[in-house]
C-alpha cells in the first residue's frame, strides 16, 4: 500500500490539531485508491473517507473537498459552544 499524505492547513484551525488527506492505494483494480481525512497528533476517534477512484489525483480532489466540508462543519461547531 502506498501511502502520501498531502496537508491543508486552515486558518481558523492554525491553534487545533491539524487535519489532513491521505491517499492509499488499497491495490484493487480498476478502482484502487481512497482517501482518509487523519488528524495530526491524536487519533480521530472515528474513521471518515471515501473510495472507489482509479487515480491518486481523483483520490486526493475529493478528499480535500470533502476535508473542507469537515472543516467548515467542525468550526460551526465550535462557534455554537
Amino acid at each position: 500500500m502506498a501511502r502520501q499524505p498531502s496537508p491543508i492547513y486552515a486558518a481558523q484551525m492554525a491553534t487545533k490539531p491539524v487535519y489532513y488527506i491521505e491517499t492509499v492505494d488499497m491495490g484493487v483494480r480498476p478502482h484502487p485508491w481512497r482517501w482518509e481525512i487523519r488528524r495530526h497528533g491524536e487519533p480521530m476517534g472515528v474513521s471518515i473517507g471515501g473510495g472507489g477512484y482509479q487515480s491518486r489525483a481523483a483520490a486526493e480532489y475529493a478528499g480535500k473537498q470533502a476535508l473542507e466540508r469537515f472543516l467548515e462543519e467542525l468550526g460551526k461547531e465550535e462557534r455554537r459552544k
